[in-house]
């Protein structure tokens, strides 16, 4: 009877000491999240994404029935109030999020700008700004012939 519980009991605390360790250490949880993404993110990745699909419908749904209950609208004008609710929704989301992405990668970019001028001097830096003139209105004229 005991050996019966033996593989559960084992399973149990083996994964929760394993887990517990994996937490505890971050470079070794990066290393098995990338490794199972490796292994397995062809089949990860769109499983995940539906269930987060699914997720998203189910709140949907009880938005719907609250609307058609609560202020007595039919279900067609319900379904309009949730997708116009969640479109401005997504809209603000996006637009946060891209601002910030913005303003990541305009602070990186000056960084580096800096970083490379006081390594570069003035005169490479002179010589590399006629280059991509150079190149950018050559590349321009290209265009035109296309």
């Amino acid at each position: 009877m005991q050996k019966a519980f033996a593989l559960p009991n084992w399973l149990r605390f083996g994964v929760s000491k394993t887990w517990s360790l994996l937490l505890k250490n971050k470079p070794t949880m990066a290393a098995f999240s990338a490794l199972i993404l490796v292994l397995f993110g062809d089949t990860l990745l769109p499983f995940l994404w539906h269930i987060l699909h699914l997720a998203i419908e189910v709140i949907e749904m009880m938005a719907e029935h609250f609307l058609e209950h609560v202020f007595g609208v039919t279900p067609r004008q319900a379904e309009f109030i949730v997708f116009w609710t969640g479109l401005t929704a997504l809209g603000i989301v996006a637009w946060r999020i891209s601002y910030k992405a913005y303003l990541i990668i305009m602070s990186t970019c000056e960084a580096a700008w800096q970083s490379w001028c006081e390594k570069a001097g003035p005169a490479k830096l002179i010589a590399t700004l006629k280059l991509t003139f150079l190149l950018t209105i050559l590349g321009k004229t290209m265009l035109l012939f296309v």
